[in-house]
């Protein structure tokens, strides 16, 4: 699939699913988000993503990790995601 780095970079921008799989008490801090590929299929993607959930109470930050589901449409395109 072309480019299906720069899609998934780009849906998960804004995902309140990330923080749902942390608990959803803080904010996640996009530029700490990294990903990789685990699994492709002809509409399906799974893949493992990182990132840093900032907290206000208390204060700190903690290193998350979550695996996500991307369902694809006929043309490749992003149309859902479930964290499992």
């Amino acid at each position: 699939m072309p480019d299906l780095e720069g899609k998934i970079a780009e849906f998960l921008q804004n995902r309140k699913e990330l923080l749902q799989c942390a608990g959803g008490r803080g904010h996640w801090r996009a530029d700490s988000m990294e990903f990789d590929i685990l699994e492709t299929g002809e509409r399906a993607v799974v893949i493992v993503v990182r990132f840093i959930e900032v907290m206000m109470a208390p204060a700190g930050q903690i290193d998350r990790c979550a695996r996500m589901l991307l369902e694809l449409d006929e043309f490749g395109e992003i149309v859902s995601a479930r964290v499992y």
